[in-house]
């Protein structure tokens, strides 16, 4: 492991968050056809209460603070939040559509947020595309502007694209307006439920015969992952860090073990403290439970486990269970799996594969 995976397993291991996602409100001026946001009509924190919970999660020691929404920068407060964030000493991130980001609403990022990221949601490299996601006219080129002005003061700034039936077809499309961009870029190949388990955005999803194509060597340019590797349970024995390196709020400050698995644990405002919550909550412990017994269980049990990335919360919104195999798992694991295995035969045959362990191992029958 390098230094980054060494301080994850640590973390992971001792159930030591340093991670806190906040969505600071569900108001929105994009009409996403997946979100996955459910508001409930309660009313959202004030001012003084999202302060509130800051100072209880930085007591806590968290050092990284991502403000999400909904779309965070439509509270009017944003700057006062943000301002009190930097003051505690957060390392910000900031997830955002990019709508409300001008050449001013940049430089007033920049002097007064000073966020070390901002996550910017890209559903196209085409107005018509893009926008037929978010329902809003003139939103694609608005991302554009928005990104160019935050890139001109040299922000960092990482585009997110959920691959669907609609983009599917432009991923290198994408990729390319990120390098014109000069933006970082995730592709993200699963789409979720919504937070009440409605199970509709799941329509959007690529499908088998692209996911097909894009483990295979077509899409090797366009990855991340170059090529397919092996889940390691020895190191990080959990399936992943839900109620162990960070955690999630929700605008009426409710706690929850990770933005998937909205299992509550309590409610910021009426809580003391967020250690004696951490160390505490039945919630929260039988969460922990359950993510290091799916490597031991669910995973061990199927053919494709040793490859699949593994979401507890999505599981439990797709089926009701936490620990069971839900089909876009599956799907994609098929298919890295099929791929490591054609790797490593050409790798014992003595092709040297960038990326790839040259130590011919047997990966199943």
């Amino acid at each position: 492991m390098n230094a980054y995976q060494a301080i994850i397993a640590r973390n992971w291991k001792s159930a030591t968050p340093y991670s806190a996602l906040f969505e600071l409100t569900y108001i929105c001026n994009h009409a996403c056809s997946f979100c996955y946001n459910c508001p409930t009509g309660q009313k959202e924190l004030n001012t003084q209460q999202v302060f509130e919970a800051l100072r209880k999660i930085a007591d806590f020691g968290v050092l990284f603070l991502t403000l999400s929404g909904g779309e965070p920068l439509c509270r009017k407060d944003f700057f006062e939040i943000a301002r009190e964030a930097q003051r505690l000493h957060f390392a910000i991130r900031i997830y955002t559509n990019a709508f409300l980001i001008d050449e001013a609403m940049a430089e007033r990022l920049k002097q007064e947020v000073h966020p070390f990221e901002l996550e910017i949601s890209l559903h196209g490299a085409r107005p018509e595309t893009h926008e037929a996601l978010t329902r809003v006219p003139g939103s694609f080129q608005k991302l554009v502007n928005a990104v160019k002005a935050l890139r001109r003061r040299d922000m960092k700034v990482l585009l997110k694209t959920p691959i669907t039936n609609l983009n599917m077809g432009e991923v290198r499309e994408i990729k390319a307006l990120a390098e014109e961009l000069d933006s970082d870029l995730h592709f993200d190949n699963v789409i979720t439920p919504k937070d009440d388990g409605d199970q509709e955005p799941l329509q959007l999803g690529a499908g088998e015969e692209f996911m097909k194509r894009w483990w295979s060597e077509e899409f090797k340019d366009v990855r991340e992952e170059k090529v397919p590797l092996r889940r390691d349970d020895q190191e990080i024995s959990a399936v992943c860090g839900t109620g162990r390196s960070g955690f999630a709020l929700d605008p009426y400050g409710n706690i929850y073990p990770c933005v998937q698995w909205r299992r509550r644990v309590a409610n910021i405002l009426e809580i003391p403290s967020m250690r004696e919550v951490w160390r505490g909550s039945s919630v929260l412990k039988e969460i922990r439970r359950v993510a290091e017994e799916i490597p031991q269980t669910t995973l061990k049990n199927s053919e494709v486990g040793d490859f699949t990335s593994f979401c507890a919360g999505v599981a439990w919104l797709q089926t009701g269970d936490p620990t069971k195999m839900y089909p876009q798992a599956e799907l994609l694991a098929r298919y890295r799996k099929r791929t490591y295995v054609e790797l490593q035969a050409r790798a014992a045959a003595g092709e040297v594969i960038e990326g790839l362990d040259q130590t011919f191992e047997k990966c199943g029958e």
